[in-house]
């Protein structure tokens, strides 16, 4: 059965990726017993402990109908190799993955491979990221790793049952330890080969989450070189998401605020965090459907929410999250957010849930290259691709760039523009 991937993935409804993630959960069950008795503990310096994960030995042929990223040189298509893996994390339920791995060494495009870029898709991570940028950051020299959970990563549980703890915040755990895990494997090969080599990281919505708390919370920025944000991080306050009333809304890019690139003339913007039409979707990953409902939450919900959030800065008493750290003096960052939609769409909650998190940088002590790029004419709530980013390198550009170009160039750089790539080893 073909799954059709979608050019942008947002956090919407999850609904139309049931059946990729049935096909993931099928192939594992002829896969697990195969698992490689080694299982890796990681470890990192994040206020939370990251997870063990276990790979199988057996490997196929990534799929092209799933959505996986293959090299199309003329006639001749060069697939990415799956395997299967279970990661086990702290007051989380155990989920399994698959993931896949490409180097551009392997087809001729490099001697050896720049680095390795892994790609983070959105809604509940069980599509493998975006194929466009993927070829570009491929072409461009680094090697390629995508991967998809058999199920939502957000929900701690599913089903919960009385006594279990949902936090996202736990959840998270699932994706840094992956990354940890290609960082300790592929990235450590790679590096072995190009001891120049960058690891990096491109988040979308979800995705960016994904990537945020690993950094806030799982000591990514121990390792991670340089990450891309697109359209969030949407998890960063889960209470100001979910609350009713509705908070005020939240003002993106203040007038001086560190690291805003918002192109000549152009102003902040102002939109409510709370989440539009996903509501339902954080209700379940959360465990509480009074997310965004008809009555006033309660001040219990509401705590909930702000302890499994990126930024929750409350911590340290009972039932409060995790601390989160917002230095990471080796990892650079780019964030993308929505400034205006096109004609007939509407924004969304993604560009004020991404400033709560960008507010916390002030200084390069805390990220040695930093940008927040505004993007204007967005055709969709989140799609900074699709975008003009007016505040990308103005001197070669004038204002006018597509996001998807700005991003691209922003990653792996532009030769024929004297563009200087990002993702470059820091560590």
């Amino acid at each position: 059965m073909i799954t059709t991937i979608p050019t942008t993935h947002s956090l919407t409804n999850p609904g139309s990726n049931i059946v990729f993630a049935t096909r993931i959960l099928f192939v594992f069950v002829f896969v697990v017993c195969g698992l490689s008795a080694f299982s890796s503990a990681a470890y990192a310096q994040g206020s939370l402990q990251l997870g063990t994960i276990a790979v199988s030995q057996l490997s196929w042929q990534c799929d092209p109908t799933g959505g996986w990223y293959y090299y199309q040189n003329g006639q001749t298509n060069t697939y990415m190799t799956c395997q299967n893996a279970v990661i086990n994390c702290p007051n989380t339920q155990s989920m399994s993955l698959a993931f896949g791995e490409i180097n551009p060494a392997n087809v001729g495009l490099v001697p050896q491979a720049l680095g390795t870029i892994v790609i983070l898709g959105g809604d509940g991570g069980v599509l493998p990221g975006n194929f466009g940028f993927a070829d570009n950051f491929f072409r461009a020299g680094y090697e390629i790793v995508e991967f998809a959970w058999a199920g939502d990563w957000e929900p701690s549980y599913s089903p919960f049952t009385q006594g279990e703890t949902a936090s996202i915040q736990n959840a998270a755990c699932r994706s840094a330890t992956f990354l940890n895990f290609v960082y300790t494997t592929f990235f450590a090969n790679t590096k072995n080969a190009n001891s120049h080599a960058a690891y990096c990281a491109h988040g979308t919505s979800a995705g960016s989450a994904e990537v945020a708390y690993s950094l806030a919370s799982y000591g990514a920025g121990n390792w991670l070189d340089y990450v891309e944000l697109l359209a969030g991080p949407v998890f960063s306050d889960i209470k100001q998401g979910c609350q009713v009333p509705a908070p005020s809304n939240v003002t993106i890019c203040p007038t001086g605020q560190y690291g805003c690139q918002l192109g000549s003339g152009g102003s902040p913007w102002s939109f409510s965090p709370s989440y539009l039409g996903v509501a339902g979707n954080v209700g379940q990953w959360t465990n509480d459907s009074s997310c965004r409902g008809s009555a006033n939450t309660t001040s219990s919900s509401n705590a909930a929410w702000l302890a499994q959030s990126i930024v929750d800065q409350s911590a340290g008493g009972s039932g409060q999250g995790a601390l989160p750290s917002f230095s990471y003096p080796q990892t650079g960052m780019s964030a993308w957010l929505c400034r205006s939609v096109a004609s007939g769409y509407q924004a969304n909650n993604s560009s004020p849930q991404g400033q709560i998190f960008y507010a916390n940088f002030s200084s390069a002590s805390q990220s040695p290259k930093y940008n927040v790029y505004a993007v204007d004419n967005c055709p969709g709530a989140e799609a900074v691709a699709g975008g003009n980013v007016p505040g990308y390198q103005p001197a070669i550009f004038n204002g006018t760039v597509l996001g998807s170009s700005a991003i691209t160039d922003d990653m792996v750089g532009n030769a024929a523009l004297h563009i200087t790539p990002q993702c470059v080893n820091r560590h």
